[in-house]
């Protein structure tokens, strides 16, 4: 069996228990097929790029499954029948299981963004060099010699 991410969006002005059965119906679906669900990660309500179905926002679900190939087109099939969901996608899973993130404690602090470099506490400060500040440009072209 072969890994893959399902990636779906569901309606947004569902309730609460609502969008859990429509993500209990996509794995029972997933079981159905003989596969099996590794990871259920739910990214919450977000703004879309456009409108889908009269649609601005979406309740976005992420879904690592490994099921046989001949059998994953069940799976887009009840994706596009389903009338909760707006949209679904089915990619190969790369990379190792995601692990769902989990919403950070208020005693821990805010979490560095990515990409942050590091500042060290002690030590010299490092040379930047200096840097010359620039003339403005003249408003007139210079003129032709000839």
């Amino acid at each position: 069996m072969r890994s893959y991410d399902l990636v779906y969006v569901i309606r947004p002005d569902l309730e609460t228990d609502a969008v859990q059965a429509a993500i209990d119906r996509m794995t029972t679906r997933i079981k159905e097929q003989g596969g099996t669900v590794e990871a259920v990660d739910v990214w919450g309500k977000k703004r879309m790029a456009f409108t889908i179905r009269k649609h601005r926002d979406g309740v976005f679900v992420h879904t690592r499954f490994a099921l046989d190939t001949h059998k994953l087109d069940e799976i887009r099939r009840a994706a596009a029948l389903s009338e909760d969901l707006l949209r679904a996608t089915v990619t190969t899973a790369v990379g190792p299981t995601p692990q769902p993130k989990s919403t950070p404690t208020p005693a821990a602090g805010p979490e560095p963004s990515r990409g942050a470099v590091p500042v060290p506490v002690s030590g010299p400060e490092p040379d930047r060099g200096t840097e010359t500040p620039r003339e403005p440009a003249p408003d007139a072209a210079p003129e032709a010699k000839g």
